[in-house]
């Protein structure tokens, strides 16, 4: 495995994560190679998120994952994160966004730039 170039060491640690999150940090664990390759920005911009099994048990680190994907500017992560934020089921949602639904907590923008438009199912607003 230390022979092997760079690009393939991505290749195997993004088919990794993508089959399971779990085997992926336990891959970086065991590979000084693929903790290398795991912790470069080109690996999370790249990295294929479309089959990306997210379990209930692993939702903390799924979303970390993606998260890091998406702050990286991958873009299978920012089409995700427009999907899945449209469609997100209320057990998963933060206090943050249980209150305010329409501010987004976790962009460096937030606090500037204001919703837009507000929609609601139930005409409270």
């Amino acid at each position: 495995m230390d022979s092997l170039p760079p690009s393939m060491l991505h290749k195997i640690l993004s088919t990794v994560a993508t089959m399971n999150i779990r085997d992926f940090g336990s891959a970086r664990i065991a590979f000084p190679g693929f903790n290398e390759v795991g912790r470069e920005d080109h690996f999370y911009r790249s990295a294929n998120l479309i089959y990306l099994n997210d379990w209930v048990d692993e939702a903390s680190a799924v979303r970390t994952f993606r998260l890091k994907c998406y702050r990286s500017g991958n873009p299978e992560a920012i089409y995700l994160r427009g999907h899945w934020d449209y469609d997100k089921p209320g057990m998963f949602l933060s206090m943050a966004e249980r209150i305010d639904p329409n501010v987004p907590r976790d962009c460096w923008c937030s606090h500037i730039d204001p919703p837009e438009f507000e929609v609601s199912l139930d005409r409270s607003r």
